[in-house]
């Protein structure tokens, strides 16, 4: 894997108890506590740095019993890397809003149903915040109301004040978890800016963290438009509003091409999004362009490939998967050799394309951070009419 650059200028980090992050950098999806298909020696072979974990998941099982026992969660699953937990907020706009499962949101949080037989889950945003002092993670992010394109401008309303008053109930648990475990290195807090595409109510929610005490902000809502499209404008607003030495954590947002596009407008940057690994399970590989050394990253997909493994060609080429990769399975491994794991259905084959598409994705990042970009760090105004 290639070292930083002892002599680069220091860009923005993400500082916590488990080290400090160069920003902008990737985080792997490990909601159970795990990043399927690798462990962690593997996470740090390729690149990785921190993971994202979802504390209403492991609240459920294995229970904060059983990572209390083993000494917080960084033992128990055997990462010394930097641990972030999600709230399981999100999970709130896919199993109710848009799958229609049983439950209701609440003035005082969130009550739900996986399944009609499954044990009723209850959502507050002190109970949340507990879950993840109790896995000791190094940043927590508070419960938020997720709305998506499709709603309402009251709904977007109504999912902004609601955030907001969630956010302040989970700083004051927040300061007494600190006061309680005597913390010398508390966990950082996230607060979630919701507000869907309307900049004024982006701006309040924005404002109204900021002087609850937020440390970093996550955009909310669902990422993409309509159509599809990644909600540029929306991101562009949130770099130019927040406390320019904050973090922000761009929850969900994952496909290479905009992960070029939203650090053309900052650098400050925090992806996570399942998309590198269940592609990699799915035998969907990323392969940068042959002539990728003279080129810059623009925000399209121009500066990379899509490779199915499954292809019938592939039983056939003895290539690596990315000839500039220097991954494990590129390394070591042939096209033909990865089509045939996958199509003999052996585990190894999962290992192995999760491997390489996440090291695709911290060689992007190094590429970012080294200014490789048409328009490094360019901040868009913000729009406020």
């Amino acid at each position: 894997m290639t070292s930083p650059d002892p002599a680069a200028p220091a860009g923005p980090s993400l500082d916590t108890a488990h080290g400090s992050v160069v920003l902008p950098t990737f985080l792997p999806d490990g909601t159970r506590a795990s990043v399927r298909a690798v462990d962690t020696l593997d996470l740090a072979t390729v690149g990785i740095e921190a993971v994202m974990v979802n504390a209403m998941h492991l609240a459920q099982r294995p229970g904060l019993q059983t990572i209390k026992r083993a000494g917080g969660l960084h033992r128990f699953m055997a990462w010394d890397g930097v641990i972030v937990s999600d709230s399981g907020g999100f999970q709130v706009l896919s199993l109710l809003r848009k799958q229609g499962k049983k439950g209701a949101i609440r003035a005082s949080g969130v009550t739900f149903q996986e399944s009609p037989t499954a044990k009723k889950i209850v959502l507050t945003p002190e109970k949340v915040i507990e879950w993840q002092f109790g896995l000791r993670s190094d940043v927590v992010v508070a419960l938020d109301d997720c709305t998506g394109p499709e709603d309402s401008p009251a709904e977007q309303l109504a999912s902004t004040e609601r955030t907001i008053r969630w956010f302040r109930q989970a700083r004051q648990a927040y300061d007494l978890q600190c006061r309680q475990r005597r913390m010398t290195e508390p966990p950082l807090l996230v607060g979630v800016v919701q507000g869907g595409t309307d900049p004024e109510l982006r701006q309040r929610c924005v404002d109204a963290l900021v002087e609850s005490g937020a440390q970093g902000f996550g955009f909310g809502g669902w990422p993409l438009s309509a159509e599809g499209e990644l909600e540029r404008e929306m991101f562009a607003l949130l770099s130019r509003i927040t406390p320019q030495d904050a973090p922000l954590f761009a929850l969900g947002v994952g496909r290479p091409e905009h992960l070029v596009s939203l650090c053309e407008l900052d650098m400050r940057w925090v992806f996570d999004c399942t998309i590198p690994t269940r592609d990699a399970r799915h035998g969907r590989l990323y392969a940068f362009v042959p002539e990728i050394a003279d080129r810059l990253l623009t925000p399209d997909r121009s500066f990379y490939q899509n490779v199915y493994i499954l292809d019938e060609e592939n039983s056939r080429k003895d290539e690596p998967i990315c000839a500039t990769c220097d991954c494990p399975t590129c390394r070591r491994y042939s096209r033909s050799y990865l089509h045939h794991l996958f199509r003999v259905k052996d585990g190894l084959a999962d290992r192995l394309a999760t491997l390489h598409n996440l090291r695709f994705y911290t060689r992007l990042l190094e590429m970012i951070r080294a200014g490789r970009m048409a328009r490094p760090g360019l901040r868009e105004p913000a729009r406020l009419g």
